[in-house]
């Protein structure tokens, strides 16, 4: 019996496909490649491990084409959290839009799609909370403006709040980055636990959270008592 002769026109179709990506085509696959190999081994063996030689191996991009897309290996990083904060943010805003719930549903939602959307790649998640901390001035500068970017979506969803009366009046900014931050260090915590809880636990603890720092965040602290205030001598006993 003899073989089937090899099917060069559709072999031919896909060599010419390929030919025919434009650079700017080839240079956006490149690009995508690198970042995939930067969440696998920044999330498998850290940012400060991995070499810009391994990048490439595992991406199959050769170097010159690695430096004609990134300055260097923290440009690449950059690129990967900006990628990675502007899903995150994308999805808690298109939780806290949800028409027509109570505050403690668009919350719980708000919540699930925060957990949800890093934790379903726990990889996405290290990369954002634990391998870019610390890796410099610029870095950590980028840090802090996603975190001031996605607290003032939060800090808006209140301020309409306030304005449908689901909420007292008050200044709501430091609240949400304090939501925030507490949910990046949460966060930081189950990702290097030995035996962290389940996600849905901390999805309820991170509610919890939430709904006490929002509610009593608007609450005027309580006066303490006048007798309180005083410093009386303890009472001498008889003999």
């Amino acid at each position: 019996m003899t073989e089937p002769a090899p099917d060069l026109f559709n072999q031919t179709r896909s060599q010419r496909a390929y030919r025919g990506l434009s650079p700017e085509q080839r240079s956006l696959e490149r690009k995508q490649r690198l970042l995939a190999a930067a969440l696998e081994l920044f999330a498998g063996q850290g940012y400060a491990n991995t070499t810009i030689e391994q990048l490439c191996a595992t991406s199959k991009v050769t170097a010159r084409h690695f430096y004609a897309l990134f300055a260097n290996r923290e440009a690449l990083l950059t690129e990967l959290y900006n990628t990675i904060v502007d899903d995150l943010r994308d999805a808690v805003a298109e939780a806290i839009s949800a028409p027509e719930l109570a505050l403690s549903a668009k919350l719980e939602l708000a919540v699930q799609a925060l957990i949800t959307q890093y934790l379903r790649d726990a990889r996405r998640a290290r990369i954002g909370v634990l391998e870019s901390v610390g890796v410099s001035t610029a870095m950590e500068q980028r840090r802090r403006a996603a975190i001031h970017d996605i607290a003032r979506v939060i800090e808006s969803f209140l301020d309409a709040l306030v304005m449908q009366g689901e909420l007292p009046t008050h200044d709501y900014h430091l609240v949400s980055i304090a939501i925030v931050g507490g949910i990046n260090e949460l966060l930081a915590d189950w990702l290097t636990r030995a035996v962290p809880p389940g996600i849905e636990h901390l999805g309820q603890e991170v509610t919890r959270i939430l709904n006490a720092l929002i509610r009593g965040s608007a609450e005027r602290p309580s006066q303490a008592p006048e007798n309180l205030n005083r410093t009386t001598a303890p009472e001498r006993r008889k003999p």
